[in-house]
């Protein structure tokens, strides 16, 4: 399915369940949100995003401690904590959260694997993380790619957790 359609599927869901988003980026520095927010009527289904690129955000705004110098940056509790507290600003009840973390390039992290990426995604008390590794090794392609697998492990995730 082409990015345009599965943007179109997951819109249609979210509103059509009445389902309200907030997101949590980093890797994709707001690429997702971005893309939804071209489609006309994005007000109905997205409450906000937030884009967390540096280690100081997320420390200040999804409240992170300790965890980043204990687990690493990019690691399955880093995605669980930002998905988790990027909630926490939502008054809705019918919310799905969707954060990611990843390597896109080679940096000063000794232990960084290029194409590394964990998503994380929550409706009501259900969380999964997605470990993907991609084999990619242009930048701008694996956040491209981050942005629509978010889109397609979120609509999956929907379809099998949030029945009505």
């Amino acid at each position: 399915m082409q990015f345009s359609e599965l943007k179109k599927k997951f819109i249609y869901t979210l509103k059509n369940k009445k389902i309200r988003l907030c997101l949590a980026e980093s890797i994709t520095g707001g690429l997702l949100s971005s893309e939804l927010i071209k489609i006309k009527g994005a007000s109905s289904y997205i409450d906000y995003s937030l884009v967390t690129y540096s280690n100081r955000s997320k420390e200040k705004i999804l409240q992170f401690k300790d965890e980043i110098k204990k687990y690493g940056l990019v690691s399955p509790q880093v995605a669980e904590i930002m998905v988790r507290n990027v909630r926490k600003f939502s008054d809705s009840k019918n919310l799905l959260s969707i954060s990611c973390t990843g390597y896109a390039s080679k940096n000063q992290d000794k232990n960084c694997i290029v194409g590394l990426v964990y998503i994380g995604i929550m409706y009501n008390d259900i969380i999964k993380i997605y470990n993907q590794k991609f084999n990619e090794r242009n930048r701008a392609k694996i956040i491209q790619i981050t942005a629509e697998n978010m889109i397609k492990l979120s609509l999956n995730f929907i379809i099998e957790h949030c029945k009505e």
